[in-house]
């Protein structure tokens, strides 16, 4: 249940969540699998499998899981049998078949193999920390991410939310931080890797990997006017991730200590209390992360 990636989304009002009703509510979007004419479904399921709870709550967080089926139609399966039915039509009424027809024939071509596909599902967690009015959520793109707000906006009739933004630009300070050894944050140390673009050169983009950022080849590419739109950081030896330039955050790691306290904590194996240890560990410290995170940034701006 370690989060991997995090899309960072806060409140644009005051929120909170009434626990007495939200079981009601998840359960009228539980999951169930797709249909056979159905290509996908999603819905709620229990975040702890031993239990029948749609959510879980640990020092005022909501953790929630999504599951997301859908019908699996290998697309050269597809053009293979579109390219047969096609020729055929051309043979049989001696006429070309147009683009318009080709699509209306592979809809029908899709209909008849969706009941026979095979189901592949997938899960999307994230958690509502009532304490920053935040929302966070295990994601490597938006899209999927708003997919599970998409969902718990239903679920609770409205969700006023909108990516985390701040009062400084992470592209200003990530240049900032790589530039001047100085500038960078108590605590805060860079991670061998980073990406460079340039506003004036559209496409040239420079990648470093496992390399010394403050070495000159790469602090000359600055002087040049490039900026830092992704930089791997690690933070107290605790956190280290890739900082994205839309504040994203992708391939987060958790320091040993942490882990090996969470495993200090489910001796027994019980889904239960392994899931309890597992969310209040890691979401105390990621709330630690984030404030430091907005702190460096300027802090949050306010939703208007």
């Amino acid at each position: 249940m370690w989060f991997k990636n995090i899309q960072v989304f806060q409140f644009s009002a005051d929120f909170s969540v009434k626990i007495d009703e939200l079981q009601e509510k998840l359960t009228e979007f539980l999951f169930e699998p797709c249909k056979s004419i159905e290509t996908y479904r999603h819905g709620w399921v229990m975040p702890a499998t031993t239990s029948d709870q749609l959510f879980y709550t640990s020092s005022n967080r909501v953790l929630l899981c999504l599951r997301r089926q859908e019908k699996v139609i290998p697309a050269a399966v597809v053009n293979e049998t579109l390219k047969e039915r096609v020729q055929e039509l051309e043979v049989k009424d001696h006429r070309k078949v147009g683009r318009k027809e080709k699509l209306s024939i592979k809809e029908d071509i899709l209909s008849e193999l969706t009941p026979r596909a095979f189901a592949k599902s997938s899960y999307t967690w994230g958690y509502v920390d009532l304490n920053s009015q935040l929302i966070l959520v295990d994601a490597a793109s938006s899209k999927k991410a708003e997919e599970f707000l998409d969902l718990l906006r239903q679920t609770l009739g409205s969700l006023p939310v909108l990516p985390l933004n701040t009062e400084l630009t992470p592209v200003s300070q990530m240049t900032q931080w790589l530039q001047n050894t100085a500038s960078r944050p108590a605590g805060l140390e860079l991670d061998g890797q980073c990406e460079l673009r340039s506003d004036l050169d559209e496409g040239s983009v420079i990648r470093c990997k496992q390399q010394e950022l403050d070495a000159d080849d790469v602090l000359s590419h600055l002087e040049s006017g490039k900026q830092v739109t992704k930089l791997a950081i690690n933070w107290q030896d605790r956190v280290q991730c890739i900082l994205n330039e839309d504040l994203s955050i992708k391939r987060l790691r958790f320091g040993g200590d942490l882990l090996e306290e969470a495993r200090d904590s489910y001796a027994d194996e019980d889904p239960i209390t392994r899931l309890d240890a597992d969310f209040t560990l890691m979401s105390l410290e990621l709330y630690r992360f984030i404030q430091a995170l907005t702190e460096w940034l300027g802090g949050q701006r306010a939703a208007h």
